[in-house]
């Protein structure tokens, strides 16, 4: 068996010999990835974990390379693992808003700490079109309190003719 000096980590440098490693000849590279990436035991690491594995016991040239495509080519990780790949947005399209107070975007901000006037949170009223922001401070987040407020910006310019929220616990209430 022929035995390289190749220390992965600092503490390899010492006198303890861990920084010796098993040189692979070609042959068994795939046998010793299985080992590493394969086997059910080594559980089907990454690309990373895969290489660091294998390089605290062994060495061959072209390590990064090979365990790189023996992972990438791997049935199971293939057919078993989500993709790691993120996912692009969509192509952007405009919303066709021709007047304002078209589409109406509202959110509810809070508990905040409470003022004088005991007002902990705010609702938060914007006109999509315009970019137009009303705030009004509330004592109370109740749903009856939100609607008498889009009714009150409502009536000022107009009736929506769709409302955009973030799906709180508390605009289910309103519709």
């Amino acid at each position: 068996m022929l035995v390289f000096f190749n220390p992965t980590y600092e503490e390899e440098l010492d006198d303890s010999g861990n920084g010796f490693k098993a040189v692979i000849p070609r042959a068994l590279v795939k046998r010793e990835l299985f080992t590493c990436h394969g086997h059910p035991l080594s559980g089907h690491a990454g690309r990373s974990k895969t290489l660091d594995r294998a390089k605290l016991l062994y060495y061959w040239p072209g390590m990064d390379r090979d365990t790189r495509i023996y992972v990438k080519a791997c049935r199971h990780c293939q057919q078993y693992k989500p993709s790691q790949q993120k996912k692009c947005a969509g192509p952007y399209t405009p919303h066709n808003m021709t007047t304002p107070w078209e589409v109406m975007c509202l959110d509810l901000m809070g508990p905040k700490p409470a003022s004088r006037s005991q007002f902990k949170w705010i609702l938060v009223i914007i006109d999509q079109c315009t970019k137009f922001i009303e705030l009004f401070a509330l004592t109370k987040a109740t749903s009856t309190r939100i609607v008498d407020k889009i009714n009150e910006v409502a009536c000022r310019f107009r009736h929506p003719d769709k409302i955009i929220s973030d799906n709180g616990p508390i605009h289910k209430y309103y519709i």
